[in-house]
């Protein structure tokens, strides 16, 4: 049944629009499906001066993307290697990895999007309403 609900959401999220974005070099809000492959890791950003959590994700396609997350916005997400997540954000395609950050509400208008992070069914992205927040509420 889980590998059933993995492959489900691997199909609705493919990282067709990440795989185009870094394809031509450009910024691009993108939803993607993949596998957690290392534990997270912490940071303050040093232009926010806030916290970030981040972790390493594979897509079925095969493309590694690395999540960073502004914990000072939306809660930190206890992954493991193996986890199956979708995360919504800004994608940065980079000289190495390409990143997905702005995993959060957004904080305001004219910052961006907004985006999240869903695991283990339940959608996280911001602190502003608690813990998580309910599928298909902003963000999107």
């Amino acid at each position: 049944m889980i590998h059933h609900a993995t492959s489900d959401l691997f199909a609705r999220y493919p990282d067709s629009d990440a795989r185009a974005a870094v394809a031509t070099h450009r910024v691009a809000d993108v939803t993607v499906a993949g596998t957690v492959t290392d534990r997270p890791s912490f940071f303050v950003g040093h232009k926010t001066h806030a916290l970030h959590e981040t972790f390493d994700i594979i897509t079925p396609g095969g493309m590694a993307l690395r999540i960073v997350d502004n914990v000072s916005l939306a809660p930190a997400i206890g992954v493991h290697p193996g986890d199956a997540v979708v995360v919504a954000g800004q994608l940065i395609p980079t000289s190495g990895e390409p990143i997905v950050h702005d995993t959060h509400h957004c904080p305001g208008p004219g910052w961006h999007r907004g985006g999240w992070i869903e695991w283990h069914g339940v959608r996280y992205q911001g602190l502003w309403r608690g813990p998580h927040c309910m599928p298909g509420s902003g963000g999107q």
